[in-house]
């Protein structure tokens, strides 16, 4: 038996390294191609001669060249790659005919193929490897003895070991293609691969230096980066700290970190940010059309301001006012301070208020405590007192007068790429409340004066990005109270511009919601897209005779489009929103704008 024993070597693992295989035709491919690309004939037909691992239909799905079109230069080199991919290291096309077809001013083509032997992994070792262990690298490649060999795969298995070595803390390893030979049996080509390892130091933390930082104090950057020095880099910890100083919201560009090696041997990250504008404000306006004759339209609306870099250590202050209807509004103040004594917790105080017509006026206030566990998970505790007092009238003929004491608790999650324009990520958020509910002049004398009470909530949100500069944006929220007396001020409202689009600001009242919405969004540009949307929402109204609410059960589809678009002044969304039995003059149009100063 003659052998034949041919070998390739390689620097470092560079994608591209298998194309040594195919230099020994580029020969004879360079003499053929000239002539047939000069040929502008259109190709009548396409033949393959002796070809067998691969049906013609295959090795035409390979080339750019279509009959009824002119021959491609380059589908040559493009089949012979294509078969050292697929394991033939030594394919080679032996000839080409190009014969004037019968039909027309036409050309025939024939491509002679010698597929030659497949190959296979006959031995796969790996040196210098000293901070894992070989059987650990080797169980993670594709790349496996008695397995076929495919170039491709020995590549992208390369790259999964250097993963591998970043996340044990190596992200300066190198993996080097030592040799790569080939020998010829009977019926296969056996390949014998050998790579070497060269691990580099262990990247631990020696230092960290901000550039770019104009009002953010250094010391809050630092400890947004939840990282210490001492502590080994893995995986993929620059990715984290840069999403961890874009939740901030406060720099209008964050670097991924660069790493560098200190004099000492230590390893050090280097961080550019660019300030933004710290400061936000959130309007919408809406108009909600006459829902019948002689009941005029009225003007709905939203204002947020925050302040979310006071003094630049991050601390937070923002006010929101929100008017629901001509004689329904809300107000609501809140303060965020981070990391208290110097601990990953958040301590927030909040002051609410809502006046309902001329039904009650509501007042609550909370205090709560954020713990940052992990990288995106956050558990949280919460205290709240809420004041329910009856407007003189009718509101005192309805509604009890009532004190409403809250322990609650919480768990969240985030990974979100962006919090502004999200195109990756999952947001989760679950909350429970149990509380006493104390009735301090109760409309009806002699019935119960306490109950408890117990309140749930559910937030899920999914980003994806599916094709291109798309993005599939899903979404799932749930409500529920329960209490021995259910009232007005216990019920949770649906409909809107936040919740169920289509309908009117709080059109629906429940004491067990849900609503879901798919949204699909078209990118424009990095803070810009167009939108359309589906929402869904289901309500349960309990018996509340004397509010003039009987039980029911219900569900409701809102849908529309919209665009958002970064403008100077900020970021302008419109939408137009149809509920069910909505036409174009019923249809509900919300304008917002977001601007940051």
């Amino acid at each position: 038996m003659k052998t034949q024993d041919r070998k390739a070597r390689a620097g470092e693992s560079s994608p591209g390294f298998s194309h040594f295989y195919v230099l020994q035709f580029v020969v004879a491919l360079l003499a053929m191609t000239p002539a047939l690309s000069q040929d502008h004939r259109v190709l009548n037909s396409i033949s393959f001669v002796g070809n067998r691992a691969f049906s013609a239909a295959e090795i035409k799905s390979w080339m750019e060249s279509r009959e009824g079109g002119p021959f491609v230069a380059g589908d040559l080199e493009r089949i012979v790659a294509r078969y050292v991919s697929e394991g033939y290291v030594f394919a080679r096309i032996d000839s080409v005919a190009v014969v004037q077809s019968e039909v027309g001013d036409a050309s025939d083509l024939s491509i002679w193929v010698s597929e030659g032997k497949p190959a296979y992994v006959s031995l796969l070792q790996v040196s210098g490897v000293r901070a894992l262990h070989e059987s650990q690298l080797v169980a993670s490649m594709e790349t496996r003895t008695g397995a076929p060999f495919h170039p491709p795969v020995l590549e992208r298995d390369i790259q999964t070991l250097l993963k591998l070595y970043e996340r044990s803390g190596h992200p300066f390893a190198r993996i080097e293609i030592v040799d790569i030979s080939f020998e010829e049996r009977d019926d296969r080509i056996q390949a014998a691969v050998e790579l070497s390892v060269s691990e580099g130091s262990l990247a631990r933390l020696g230092s960290v230096l901000v550039e770019g930082n104009t009002t953010t104090k250094t010391d809050v950057i630092l400890r947004e980066m939840r990282i210490t020095n001492g502590e080994i880099l893995q995986g993929d910890e620059q990715e984290r700290i840069k999403r961890n100083l874009d939740r901030l919201q406060l720099f209008s560009s964050v670097s991924l970190p660069e790493v560098f090696i200190n004099p000492d041997g230590s390893t050090g990250l280097l961080i550019k940010v660019q300030e933004g504008h710290p400061n936000r404000f959130d309007g919408i306006v809406g108009y909600v059309p006459p829902a019948g004759s002689g009941i005029d339209g009225y003007l709905m609306g939203l204002l947020n301001v925050e302040f979310r870099n006071l003094l630049g250590t991050a601390r937070k202050l923002s006010a929101r006012w929100y008017r629901e209807n001509q004689s329904t509004q809300e107000v609501e103040l809140h303060y965020r301070e981070p990391w208290v004594a110097g601990f990953p917790v958040e301590a927030e105080g909040a002051f609410f208020q809502r006046k309902q017509d001329s039904t009650y006026v509501l007042r609550r206030y909370s205090i709560n405590a954020d713990v940052m566990l992990l990288h995106d998970w956050t558990v949280g505790i919460s205290f709240s007192q809420s004041n329910v007092f009856p407007s003189e009238g009718y509101g005192a003929r309805v509604m009890n007068e009532s004190r409403t004491r809250n322990f609650g608790v919480s768990i969240s999650y985030d990974s979100r790429n962006d919090p502004e324009t999200p195109t990756s990520g999952f947001r989760y958020r679950t909350e429970y409340y149990t509380g006493v509910k104390d009735i301090t002049r109760p409309v009806l004398p002699g019935g119960d004066t306490r109950s408890t009470t117990q309140r749930l909530s559910f937030d899920f949100e999914h980003f994806l990005s599916i094709f291109g500069r798309q993005v599939l944006a899903a979404s799932i929220y749930a409500r529920d109270v329960r209490s021995k007396t259910v009232e007005m001020s216990d019920l949770y409202r649906l409909g809107g511009a936040s919740t169920l689009r289509g309908y009117r600001e709080a059109q629906f009242l429940g004491s067990r919601l849900a609503w879901s919405s798919i949204e699909y969004r078209l990118l424009v540009g990095r803070r810009s897209y167009l939108f359309g949307f589906l929402d869904a929402g289901y309500v349960f109204s309990p018996d509340q005779q004397v509010l003039g609410l009987a039980q029911s059960e219900f569900t409701r589809l809102g849908y529309g489009v919209g665009v958002r678009l970064d403008s100077p002044l900020g970021l302008i969304g419109v939408s137009v929103a149809f509920g069910q039995g909505d036409t174009f003059s019923t249809a509900k149009l919300h304008v917002r704008l977001v601007s940051e100063f």
